[in-house]
C-alpha cells in the first residue's frame, strides 16, 4: 500500500484496533498466541489450541464448543472463571451459568464470533456478579475445524481484578470492539 499523501490516514488493520483497544498484556499475549496458530488459514482449530504451550493463561482460559443454533458450551474453563461461577464449566452451556437476564446478551454479543468470522474484545465489567464487580479485559476469538470452514467453537481468556462494589460509581456495562477476523493481519 503507498504511504499516506499529505492529510489522508492508513486504513488501521483489526490486529492494531485490538492492541490500541486493550491494555492487558496477557490478553494480547493470547490474541498473538492465536493468530500465530492460524498458520496461513483463516482461523486456527481447536486442536491448535495447547493448553501446554500457554501456562501463564490457564487461569483465565476458555474453550467453548460451538453448536447450531446459537450454543456456546464450556469445553475447558480456567480455575478463575470456575471461581467466578462457584462451579465446574466443563459440558455447561452459557444458557446454563447465566441468569436469564443475562443469557441473550452475552449470546448476541458473541453470535458475530459466529455469523461474521469476528474478534470480540471487551474491557470494564466483564461479568455480573451480584455484590463485586469484576474490572477487566477479554478477548475471545473463533476456531474452525476445518481451514476454509465454519466456525465451530471459541477460545478466549478473562483477566479482571475484583473491586468492591462501592469502590466504583455506577455499574455500567463494558466497552466492546468487534473486529472481522479478514482484517487481523
Amino acid at each position: 500500500m503507498p504511504p499516506a499523501e499529505s492529510g489522508e490516514t492508513q486504513p488501521v488493520s483489526g490486529a492494531e484496533k485490538i492492541a490500541t483497544f486493550l491494555e492487558s498484556r496477557n490478553v494480547l499475549r493470547f490474541f498473538d498466541y492465536w493468530r500465530s496458530k492460524r498458520t496461513g488459514r483463516g482461523l486456527p482449530s481447536r486442536r491448535d489450541i495447547d493448553p501446554i504451550e500457554i501456562p501463564w493463561a490457564l487461569p483465565w482460559i476458555f474453550l467453548m464448543d460451538y453448536e447450531v443454533p446459537e450454543t456456546f458450551r464450556f469445553r475447558l474453563a480456567g480455575q478463575e472463571l470456575v471461581d467466578v461461577f462457584g462451579r465446574r464449566l466443563k459440558g455447561s452451556t452459557l444458557k446454563d451459568v447465566l441468569s436469564d437476564e443475562v443469557f441473550p446478551q452475552v449470546t448476541e454479543r458473541w453470535l458475530p464470533l459466529v455469523n461474521s468470522r469476528a474478534a470480540i474484545c471487551m474491557k470494564g465489567m466483564v461479568y455480573e456478579v451480584k455484590g463485586r464487580l469484576p474490572i477487566g479485559e477479554r478477548i475471545v476469538l473463533p476456531l474452525a475445524d476445518e481451514p476454509d470452514g465454519p466456525v465451530t467453537g471459541l477460545a478466549g481468556v478473562t483477566i479482571f481484578s475484583w473491586v468492591p462494589e462501592g469502590a466504583l460509581p455506577e455499574r455500567k456495562p463494558a466497552e466492546v470492539l468487534t473486529v472481522p477476523i479478514d482484517t487481523i493481519f
